[in-house]
């Protein structure tokens, strides 16, 4: 029985690394990359959808099948296509990054093809609802559907996790106040960025932001402060971690995403959080270390190895302000760049990559 659900968007993506290089072809999407974290971590996870019947979207459904995450619920679109992400290396420390979301299958997600009957048994058996600010981003369909989905999910005692995830290209700041806005007040763990959390509170301190937030109804709030490291603050106890060095090169896709899965893995066995933020930490670390939004995802086992050490003590957490940044973007209005500082030998100097993007999504 599914535990946790997801609801989101799949894009298809293309690596094109430079022009003398082989075409690399995976997939991504912020709540399907935390839906196969969630998975390999032995949770039962269900992600609905909608999905085209094009050949990126029959390796959606592969994907989903052999990560073992439940997909009844996600539906056919037949006369529309699947979004595309294609990134290109520039250079040792550059991404460039383009996103093709117009007409795609997820994009128009909406009480109407997703009615009231199916949104119920979406969250059939669910202890949790995992959203993001990207699917309600896509479009008024979609963000129609994430109210619904989260006020269906309040008045049947589901819990609500949500990760900001702002994306400028898709709304400016004041709509991505909007949609959190119209959430939070269900909302029991918010995730975000520390530019994020300025955007959403106007404090420039992530420390006043966390309470800030925190103040607005989630019990748990978790801000991720990049090269830093991240804080949260868990019914009113203000942890920190630093980040762990991560090894050259770094691809720095996914991590937040499975940030997010760790900690919640986490929260449903009652881990508590001053292990579960070191350890979520280590996981997205670990994804950054490798191609792909979630390829470099680590199995139960050596999760369960690191989670041991932390217990015992054998293993330290990295302290806050550390050198490496393994915890996802930082975002600002108009293009996007995001930093990631990797890990280096002691008197090395760190490496900056920077990732632009761009969008094209039909409003």
């Amino acid at each position: 029985m599914t535990r946790v659900a997801t609801v989101g968007e799949a894009l298809a993506t293309l690596d094109v690394g430079r022009l003398d290089s082989p075409v690399e072809v995976g997939l991504a999407g912020a709540e399907l990359n935390t839906a196969v974290g969630l998975a390999r971590l032995g949770v039962p996870v269900s992600w609905s959808s909608r999905v085209a019947d094009d050949a990126f979207g029959a390796q959606v459904r592969d994907a989903l099948h052999r990560e073992g995450i439940d997909a009844q619920h996600v539906l056919s679109a037949p006369a529309e296509k699947t979004g595309l992400i294609v990134t290109s290396r520039l250079d040792e420390h550059t991404v460039r990054s383009e996103h093709y979301r117009s007409g795609s299958a997820a994009s128009r997600l909406s009480p109407a093809t997703v009615d009231p009957a199916r949104q119920t048994r979406m969250l059939d058996g669910a202890s949790l609802l995992h959203l993001t600010g990207i699917t309600p981003a896509l479009g008024d369909g979609p963000r129609a559907l994430v109210g619904e989905l989260v006020a269906l999910a309040r008045t049947r005692g589901i819990a609500v996790s949500f990760d900001v995830n702002h994306r400028p290209q898709l709304v400016d700041a004041d709509g991505m106040r909007a949609i959190v806005d119209e959430v939070i007040d269900a909302v029991d763990t918010l995730f975000c960025n520390e530019v994020e959390a300025e955007l959403l509170t106007g404090e420039n301190d992530p420390g006043l932001a966390l309470r800030a937030l925190a103040a607005r109804g989630p019990r748990v709030v978790v801000v991720k402060l990049g090269r830093r490291g991240a804080i949260a603050l868990v019914d009113g106890l203000t942890l920190g971690t630093g980040v762990w060095p991560v090894p050259l090169p770094t691809f720095p896709v996914g991590a937040g995403d499975s940030f997010n899965a760790a900690w919640i893995a986490l929260q449903l066995e009652g881990v508590g959080p001053a292990i579960a933020l070191p350890l979520s930490a280590w996981v997205a670390a670990q994804v950054v270390a490798h191609p792909g939004d979630h390829e470099g995802f680590p199995a139960r086992v050596a999760f369960d190895a690191v989670l041991r050490e932390l217990e015992s003590g054998t293993t330290r957490a990295p302290e806050l302000g550390g050198p490496a940044d393994a915890l996802g973007d930082a975002t600002v209005d108009g293009p996007t760049t995001r930093d990631v500082v990797d890990g280096h030998p002691a008197g090395g100097d760190a490496t900056v990559e920077t990732i632009t993007e761009t969008e094209e999504v039909a409003r």
